[in-house]
């Protein structure tokens, strides 16, 4: 088969040493096509009319001194494999040839051998601009790696432009929404309380049922904006210690009211064992309007919706049940009853009002104060909806909590305060004002544990620069509250940092403290704090560590 030959470039003053480089390649196994320069310029004036494969240079060029040849033709002559070609073998003669960009060596006693010598530098010079392509290629693909994260990065704050604009559109259209509301229902009371002059009772009953569905928008609105907090991460958790029974006794009379309208009897059976709970007091009670609201839709007149606080020790929780007698829910929808703009469609009631928010909400408000949302339904029977709430036990908050984070995989930095008033003699209502404050500026994702009087244990979801903030945040906070204080300012409050830990080294950390709270002194902290002093005192306008 008749193959291209290899063009070679043989730069040789010595017309006798030429011939014996042309007459050692032409009988040699390679097919080859030599040509012939005297001189390093006419050479590379050869090559720039027709490039070769190959240049056999002599050191000894007229226009050329030395090694200088070989540093010039690498440099002119980048695709070609160069061998230097010298009467001397020197040893450091070849290793500084090889270091300014020939591929090979070859001394002229040595031209038997100028065929093998000429494949290995073709070979060289092959793997070489291999090598120059794959770098050119990943260069390349950097580039448009580059070019892309930055389109990526442009069209991100596009789209966080728009997220942000969309949920601002949603808070400010549904405080909007609020005023319009309430004086509607405001008016349609007054009428109904002839306060502005008598009415029949069917106007009464019509004015009511308006009450009615102004409660049900303005729980629209709630959930929509509920909503809008949590996917902007603004949606907080102020946890603190509650009372089941005040809890729906708060809330019990307008849901009667509701449910009267719609000839619908609402059962209360209170927890006897009166065990208080930790929780946001006001997502207890969100949550539980929502699954009464849903109760008293899904009822037909005449029935009866149970709501019952019980408690268990051994899960050390408080549970409360809404229970309706309404058509049940079909096994296939109890799966995506939770789901956000999901609603179940019964044979009873085609067609319920809202928007499909009110169980997804209620899902998300339990989750937040550690709990669990369960259904237990059969159709043509009814259903019960439940959710949890942990007594108010340090041990059995923390333990939910860390669980939590391990579901949804929040394996970020912690950071862990003690946190307490610097005046050792703190009064009650120092300590009720350090607590309102903490519950403020505590995020939805943080933990803030009262074990011990004048004493709390915060676990923040933070690095060590974001802990700083959040201490940052916490002086700005006292500064503003100082300024509008008749009483002067606030008690000064110590922050000491015990560290910045992984999840599993503060699961251990507070098994250890909340376990031995009361056995000896504090437990050391597993970790030197990885920012500043560890202690650090809050009052005012000052903020020194």
């Amino acid at each position: 088969m008749n193959t291209k030959p290899t063009r070679i470039l043989s730069i040789e003053d010595d017309a006798g040493d030429a011939m014996l480089v042309r007459r050692s390649l032409t009988r040699s196994p390679g097919n080859y096509e030599v040509h012939h320069a005297m001189t390093l310029n006419e050479g590379l004036e050869q090559f720039a009319r027709e490039p070769f494969q190959v240049i056999i240079t002599d050191l000894g060029l007229p226009d050329s001194l030395g090694l200088s040849a070989i540093t010039r033709l690498s440099k002119e002559c980048h695709s070609a494999a160069i061998i230097a070609l010298s009467g001397s073998d020197a040893e450091d003669l070849y290793i500084q040839a090889i270091s300014l960009g020939a591929d090979n060596y070859l001394c002229k006693a040595d031209l038997p051998i100028i065929h093998r010598c000429v494949q290995q530098s073709i070979q060289r010079q092959l793997h070489r601009n291999e090598i120059e392509r794959l770098v050119e290629a990943v260069q390349s693909q950097k580039s448009a790696l580059q070019q892309q994260g930055q389109e990526l990065a442009e069209k991100n704050a596009h789209l966080k432009k728009l997220c942000d604009s969309s949920q601002s559109f949603v808070n400010n259209v549904s405080h909007e929404f609020r005023t319009p509301l309430c004086v509607v229902k405001q008016y349609a009371n007054l009428i109904a309380d002839e306060v502005v002059g008598p009415i029949t009772p069917e106007q009464c009953r019509m004015l009511r049922v308006i009450e009615d569905r102004v409660d049900d928008l303005n729980n629209m609105v709630d959930d929509m904006l509920d909503v809008s907090r949590h996917e902007s991460g603004l949606l907080a958790a102020k946890r603190d210690r509650c009372d089941s029974n005040e809890i729906v006794e708060r809330i019990l009379a307008g849901l009667r009211q509701r449910a009267a309208l719609r000839g619908i009897e609402l059962k209360y059976i209170p927890d006897p064992t009166q065990k208080t709970m930790f929780g946001d007091a006001e997502k207890i009670s969100r949550t539980l309007i929502n699954l009464i609201v849903n109760a008293i839709k899904f009822s037909a007149t005449g029935d009866e919706v149970t709501i019952e606080v019980s408690t268990c020790d051994s899960n050390r929780e408080c549970r409360f049940s809404v229970t309706d007698c309404g058509p049940g829910i079909e096994p296939d929808q109890q799966k995506r009853i939770f789901e956000r703009f999901s609603q179940v469609k019964t044979g009873l009631h085609q067609s319920i009002d809202g928007v499909g928010l009110g169980l997804n909400i209620a899902k998300e408000l339990v989750d937040l104060n550690l709990g669990c949302l369960s259904l237990d339904s059969k159709v043509g029977a009814g259903s019960t909806f439940s959710f949890t709430v942990p007594y108010d036990d340090a041990g059995e908050v923390a333990k939910r909590y860390f669980a939590r984070l391990l579901a949804i995989e929040a394996f970020g930095p912690i950071t862990i305060f003690l946190i307490s008033a610097a005046d050792e003699k703190a009064t009650d209502e120092t300590e009720r004002e350090i607590k309102l404050l903490l519950n403020y500026l505590v995020r939805a994702p943080d933990l803030l544990l009262h074990p011990n009087p004048s004493e709390w244990t915060l676990i923040l979801r933070a690095s060590p620069a974001e802990s700083m903030e959040f201490l940052a945040r916490v002086t700005s906070e006292i500064e503003s509250i100082n300024r509008n204080r008749p009483q002067g300012p606030m008690p000064c409050i110590r922050f000491h940092s015990e560290g910045s830990f992984d999840l599993r080294e503060a699961m251990s950390m507070m098994h250890q403290r909340l376990d031995l709270r009361h056995q000896g002194p504090r437990i050391p902290s597993l970790r030197t704090p990885q920012f500043g002093d560890a202690s650090v005192i809050v009052q005012g306008e000052s903020c020194v560590g």
